[in-house]
């Protein structure tokens, strides 16, 4: 035992410690673990502060780089470890669905991981490294987070974008959350990293940038509660989950059993000023070819002054584009005068294949069921029942955060979220995937109605809490009160002119630190840090 203790303590020595992290494989391994450190702070484990941490020792890491090489290296290992642990539910959906064999669908993450994810912030980082000059507090809380920033951003819109992996997502729950309204999860992403170097910073002896960290987390204390809305008369919601299997979705010939099941989890819930929601495709056929069957349920729900709201295709030119849709039945008595609302984002190799006409040749992989959708107009009306606007999102689009505020106004009293999240499986995706929409509730403080296939659907307040939420993979339905609200977000009103604002003053920041004599810098840093 005293022999395993020695080894221990002359291993883990603060120079030999130092040696291994410097050296080529020990810096690399470093990133690695720090990549998989920052995964814990998603679902499954959802521990926030772990976001922080992993920020923090990164940047440490990088404050004893030398050269841009070993920025670009350790950015790109951290950011794809990252990436390929939070990511592993994709092997479900690759291997499940696309029938694609393990180790390719691994494989696939990997370059996924690399290429696409961690890239961007790599080259971003290293040019942030160059632009700082030597000066490592400029590299570490003034360009590294401009060049985070400036990743998510990129990350988030290059060939359609993929804004999944933000950390601003762990923070639903902690203090962190209360900024949503002011400056979106991006500003939170923005706020991490700065915390972050301030706190490696502080380890590295320069104190002074302790407090930088200690305010952002009290402020994110005394914002807890502030209000840009007020809450309206409370209306009876009925959400159904109806559990159909992927397969029988897919499968044209059992239409009728799907609807039959919804059917018979819906009828005895409907009474008068209630509001029913079916979630994603739960009508799985295109209204347009289907609409006597569509107007037996708007009569059902209006002779009882009920409303439905579904998820459904549509096909308004015979054909030509078709769209993931969501519709409102029991409002008029005309069926074929509703406007749907058709998704605009739309999920690539799922809903939609990129270059098709040269892919799909290629084998089975890339013919997808329900792969050739079209994108729904970008500027599209709320959805309005019951003299409510509600801002209608389909599965995917939740993690787009400007489409989702793109219809949100003053007028806007909720948000209608209908998802299908059985492509997930038994993965910790559906959990993400909740905590996605639950940040689209805190950026807007507006609440979500959540109907999802399979779970996990949920009541999500304006807040971001989960009011009533239901089991997962069971057929059935959940009752409850719904309450709306009325008013904007700052969030809603500027979008990310907060987060561009952050972006100024760090550069502004960084310039200033670089053009400042060195030995006025340091007479100050003197005077107020104790040695």
């Amino acid at each position: 035992m005293f022999k395993i203790i020695f080894f221990l303590m002359n291993a883990l020595d603060g120079s030999r410690l130092l040696n291994i992290v410097n050296s080529k494989w020990g810096g690399a391994i470093c990133a690695i673990v720090l990549g998989v450190l920052l995964s814990c702070a998603l679902a499954p484990f959802e521990i926030w502060p772990t976001a922080i941490l992993a920020y923090a020792f990164m940047m440490m890491l990088l404050s004893v780089a030398k050269s841009k090489k070993k920025v670009f290296f350790t950015t790109l290992l951290f950011y794809a470890s990252y990436a390929n642990v939070s990511l592993t539910w994709l092997n479900f959906v690759m291997e499940g669905f696309g029938e694609l064999p393990a180790v390719l669908s691994n494989f696939v993450i990997v370059v996924f991981s690399f290429l696409y994810i961690a890239l961007p912030y790599a080259v971003l980082n290293t040019v942030a490294f160059y632009l700082a000059k030597g000066k490592t507090a400029v590299f570490l809380i003034c360009f590294m987070p401009v060049a985070f920033i400036l990743g998510d951003y990129f990350t988030g819109w290059f060939l359609t974008g993929f804004p999944w992996l933000y950390p601003g997502y762990s923070c639903v729950d902690g203090p962190l959350k209360n900024f949503a309204p002011f400056v979106g999860v991006r500003g939170i992403s923005a706020l991490i990293y700065i915390m972050s170097g301030a706190i490696a910073l502080t380890a590295l002896r320069r104190f002074l940038f302790l407090p930088i960290a200690a305010m952002i987390l009290l402020l994110g204390i005394f914002l807890e509660g502030i209000s840009f809305v007020t809450p309206l008369k409370s209306v009876d919601v009925t959400m159904v989950q109806g559990n159909i299997e992927q397969q029988v979705r897919n499968d044209g010939s059992r239409t009728n059993e799907v609807v039959a099941t919804y059917w018979d989890l819906t009828k005895d819930k409907i009474r008068n000023d209630s509001l029913i929601i079916w979630p994603e495709s739960a009508l799985p056929f295109a209204l347009e070819y289907g609409t006597s069957l569509v107007e037996d349920l708007n009569n059902a729900f209006k002779e009882k002054s009920s409303t439905l709201i579904t998820g459904i295709l549509s096909t308004p030119d015979a054909g030509i584009h078709a769209y993931n849709s969501i519709i409102a039945l029991g409002e008029t008595s005309d069926v074929l005068s509703i406007t749907p609302y058709n998704k605009r984002e739309l999920v690539p190799f799922g809903e939609i294949v990129p270059f098709a006409d040269l892919l799909r040749p290629l084998g089975s992989i890339f013919v997808i069921p329900n792969s050739s959708f079209s994108y729904g107009d970008k500027v599209q009306d709320p959805i309005k029942v019951k003299g409510l606007q509600l801002t209608p999102a389909i599965c995917y689009e939740a993690i787009f955060p400007e489409t989702i505020k793109a219809i949100d106004s003053d007028k806007t009293n909720g948000i209608i979220m209908l998802s299908n999240d059985s492509w997930f499986g038994p993965t910790k995706a559906p959990v993400q995937h909740l905590n996605i929409a639950r940040m689209r509730s805190l950026e807007l403080q507006k609440p979500m109605l959540r109907d999802t296939n399979s779970g996990i659907t949920a009541y999500i307040n304006q807040f971001g809490k989960i009011e009533k939420v239901m089991a997962t993979d069971v057929a059935s339905s959940i009752d409850f009160t719904f309450t709306p609200v009325s008013g904007q977000s700052l969030y809603s009103k500027i979008g990310n002119y907060g987060v561009l604002g952050i972006i100024v003053l760090l550069i502004i920041f960084g310039i200033v630190g670089i053009v400042r004599k060195p030995d006025e810098l340091q007479e100050q840093l003197n005077k107020l840090i104790r040695p």
